[in-house]
């Protein structure tokens, strides 16, 4: 067998078990990187006003994250997100509802990364109960499940 071969066998092999692993059991490390999101609901806000969503992405698995991951954070109708942002390398996109933060490779087992973004919601909104969503993409994730979290904006 050449090297090329049993390179490519090996790849073949690897795929075969991603398309039929099932996920880990709660409890298991999942084989590799992996990561999960949280964010706890902002403080309540009136119209007109600031709060702040404040991300947690844990790294659940075995290994070091080998490639930047991004956390995008998405936004109902009459809320935007507000400058400044944490991390710097946020990036908002057209209209204001959405924004994607990078981070860099190299977030090892057990340690977080945190974003704090400010978010204002529109003057006049009725007061009510509004939803967000954060979505984490690592490339390969072995639980994709958990890199998505919601959160709750309470308008007074």
């Amino acid at each position: 067998m050449t090297p090329w071969s049993f390179h490519k066998a090996a790849l073949a092999g690897c795929a075969a078990v991603l398309l039929v692993a099932a996920p880990a059991a709660a409890g298991e490390v999942p084989c590799g990187p992996d990561l999960r999101v949280t964010a706890e609901n902002p403080a309540p806000v009136h119209p007109g006003g600031t709060t702040r969503v404040h991300a947690v992405v844990l790294n659940n698995g075995n290994s070091e994250t080998a490639d930047p991951f991004t956390l995008t954070l998405s936004l109902p109708p009459g809320v935007d997100v507000t400058p400044p942002f944490s991390p710097s390398t946020c990036q908002v996109f057209p209209f204001g509802h959405t924004i994607a933060c990078t981070f860099p490779a190299g977030l090892r087992p057990g340690q977080t990364d945190t974003a704090d973004i400010p978010i204002s919601v529109a003057q006049g909104m009725p007061a009510g109960v509004l939803t967000g969503r954060l979505d984490a993409q690592l490339p390969a994730a072995p639980t994709p499940v958990d890199n998505t979290a919601t959160f709750d904006i309470v308008v007074l």
